[in-house]
Order: C-alpha cells, then sequence, then structure tokens
C-alpha cells in the first residue's frame, strides 16, 4: 500500500505541472492539457473512417507527458529546451518507472506512444497537436511574437496530423483561424 501511495501522489503533481499556453490569465497544467487531448479524441474517433481502439488511445493520452512530472515542459521553439528534452525525459521516466506499480504495463503504454507504430498512438499524436492549436485559439494572451511561428508549427504537427482525413481538415481550418486572428 505504501508503494501505491506514493505512485498516486507523485502522479498527482502532474497538476501542478505549468505549461506554455494560458488558461484565463494562468497558465495551463499538464494535467489540464491531458484532460483536453482526451475529449478531443473521444469526439474526434467517431469520425475516422477506420476501427481504432478507443481505451487504447485514451491510455496512451492520460499518460502521454506523465514525465512532465520531472522534466517539465519543454517549448519547441526554445533550441536549448529541445536539447536537453530526450535526456531529462529519459531521467524522468525511469523515476516514474521505479515508484509506480505495474512499471511494465506503463513502459508498454508509453514506448507505444513515443514509438508511433500503432494507428491508436499516432491518432493519440495527431490529438496532441490539435489540442495545442485549440489551446492557443483560446488564448487571449497568445500572439504572432511568441516565436511559435507557422513554419515551426507546420514542421512540427504535419507529420502527425496528416495520418488521418479528419485532423488534417481540422488542423487546417485551426491554422487558417490562428493566421486571420494573428497569433501565428
Amino acid at each position: 500500500m505504501e508503494k501505491l501511495i506514493k505512485a498516486l501522489t507523485e502522479l498527482e503533481k502532474l497538476k501542478t505541472v505549468e505549461r506554455g499556453t494560458q488558461v484565463n490569465g494562468r497558465k495551463e497544467s499538464t494535467a489540464e492539457h491531458s484532460w483536453s487531448c482526451i475529449l478531443i479524441a473521444d469526439i474526434l474517433i467517431d469520425y475516422i473512417e477506420e476501427p481504432l481502439d478507443r481505451l487504447k488511445i485514451i491510455e496512451y493520452l492520460i499518460y502521454h507527458d506523465i514525465v512532465e512530472i520531472y522534466a517539465g515542459d519543454a517549448k519547441f521553439n526554445d533550441p536549448v529546451q529541445m536539447k536537453l528534452k530526450h535526456a531529462k525525459e529519459a531521467e524522468a521516466f525511469e523515476k516514474i518507472m521505479s515508484i509506480i506499480p505495474n512499471a511494465e504495463r506503463f513502459s508498454a503504454i508509453l514506448n507505444s506512444y513515443e514509438q508511433r507504430v500503432t494507428r491508436e498512438s499516432q491518432f493519440a499524436k495527431a490529438v496532441d497537436c490539435l489540442d495545442s492549436c485549440i489551446r492557443n485559439l483560446n488564448d487571449d494572451s497568445k500572439t504572432s511574437s511568441d516565436g511559435f511561428t507557422e513554419k515551426l508549427i507546420r514542421e512540427k504537427y504535419l507529420p502527425h496530423v496528416s495520418q488521418f482525413k479528419v485532423t488534417l481538415e481540422l488542423y487546417e481550418i485551426l491554422m487558417e483561424k490562428l493566421r486571420t486572428a494573428n497569433k501565428l
């Protein structure tokens, strides 16, 4: 029970990890981002033209950023943060695996998500990209001067959102709205 309590109290810390995007004038937490991704995936999965395992997608999205508990969020427009990202996340992954019960199951989920060999992991990643676009559209403090250029966002997100017709269509509409709102 002590190991379970330790794991649950550590994982709960995801609520305290701040991301770069704003929600009502405050930083969004990684836990809020994960919840938003799950919501988006649950809605969009009905528009996918192939059978996907909803539970597997939800598992990916619940845990996809769990390493941020210890590694923090890395902004992809910051070369210094991106250079350190993989090492920090690998160290955080090991720490989480040392405290979490059934570490093999969680390791398999996280590795499958990162490798993107399943259609479910590819869909989860596409949703992760869409969430950032939606959040930035809703962020009143977001402007084109923050260094997240359209070119950079396209390089980062397009390979993932283009895997599914609905995610690509939604992405292009969101990009147009971000451009129109002078947020790119």
